[in-house]
């Protein structure tokens, strides 16, 4: 049995059609339905944060990318944070902080078998909302793209474009961390280029709006680039192909300049540089590091107690405002993490 009133709304923000070009918020519905029932092994959670990933464009495409399409008339996936209010896994109880794949209405049926784990969220001295930031999706892919896939060690020259992002950030701030000789950030304009510098500890950041941006890189970096973490893709990959030293390293992590609005997204003209500079080229999907979770929070968990990591969020509250905050992840966003409050724990 349920504690729940069969009368609780479930608010509901769902998807009404495939968007066309840029997301906007006519492409979702708002509908209050009802709590949905819960099934052996499923788990339902109440929301109280949703978060923000420019990989959420490309789920509503009709391939999904890496996950299972969102259909028209099903509410929006996110990752989340919520507590549990039933269980029928015994792995969760009732009032449980839990974080983990939900999506964008009150109360949501969350299977703990998935591709990623539900995670318990200990209580912990710092905001609930850093589990979808710093120790979340964005923290944990700049982990292991710096440290496994990159493989930054001490003198390298690193680059990091969307230097801003919740990504971008924290893979700047751990390239350092790392020993990395010279950290470069890659922003749009004047101000977030400021900020990289002031807040992620890179010894410079370039404006790719600047025509010249190659050659400022060029400059920086004499000997070339021996380790690239690509969150734009498009042309700014294709540049950079041409300005790594060789055998340097690129982290394919996403291709913000695409938009995702399809999984066919341009590839690199220069990539023949693979070859004449003998470049290693990978990409990172967190799903193949599911195992290795627990470990990278803790290390995460460390360099944050001990002032090393700077975490910056971007938030906001009320569930109104869910399908307004998708688009702004492609149109220049301010600084960290984006998650939307939208209740408290019991």
């Amino acid at each position: 049995m349920s504690y729940l009133d069969p009368k609780t709304v479930n608010r509901q923000w769902i998807l009404n059609r495939r968007p066309q070009g840029a997301v906007v918020r006519t492409d979702f519905d708002y509908v209050e339905g009802t709590v949905p029932s819960v099934a052996d092994g499923d788990v339902l959670v109440r929301s109280l944060y949703f978060g923000y990933d420019a990989s959420q464009r490309i789920w509503l495409t009709e391939d999904g990318g890496y996950m299972k399409p969102i259909m028209p008339g099903e509410p929006m996936r996110c990752m989340g944070i919520g507590q549990v209010v039933e269980s029928r896994n015994p792995d969760y109880q009732p009032g449980d902080l839990v974080e983990g794949f939900m999506s964008w209405q009150d109360y949501a049926i969350v299977r703990a078998d998935g591709p990623m784990p539900l995670r318990h969220l200990p209580k912990a001295d710092f905001p609930l909302s850093w589990n979808l930031g710093v120790f979340g999706v964005g923290g944990l892919t700049a982990f292991f793209g710096v440290t496994d896939g990159l493989k930054v060690k001490e003198g390298d020259t690193v680059v990091v474009s969307a230097a801003t992002g919740a990504t971008g950030g924290l893979a700047c701030q751990i390239a350092r961390l790392l020993g990395a000789k010279k950290v470069i950030g890659i922003a749009g304009g004047a101000d977030k280029c400021r900020w990289v510098v002031e807040n992620v500890g890179c010894d410079a950041c370039v404006d790719y709006k600047d025509p010249t941006w190659t050659a400022k890189i060029a400059e920086l970096a004499p000997d070339g680039v021996d380790a690239y973490f690509d969150n734009v893709g498009g042309d700014m990959l294709d540049e950079m192909f041409l300005l790594m030293a060789p055998q340097g390293r690129i982290l394919i992590c996403g291709a913000m300049s695409q938009g995702y609005t399809g999984v066919k997204v341009q590839g690199p003209t220069n990539y023949m540089r693979i070859c004449t500079h003998q470049l290693t080229v990978q990409g990172i999907l967190l799903f193949f590091y599911a195992a290795k979770i627990p470990q990278a929070a803790q290390q995460i968990g460390q360099w944050v107690m001990e002032g090393k990591l700077r975490v910056t969020e971007n938030r906001h509250a009320g569930f109104e405002k869910a399908p307004d905050l998708l688009p702004t992840m492609f149109t220049g966003k301010d600084p960290g993490k984006l998650v939307l409050h939208v209740a408290d724990p019991a």
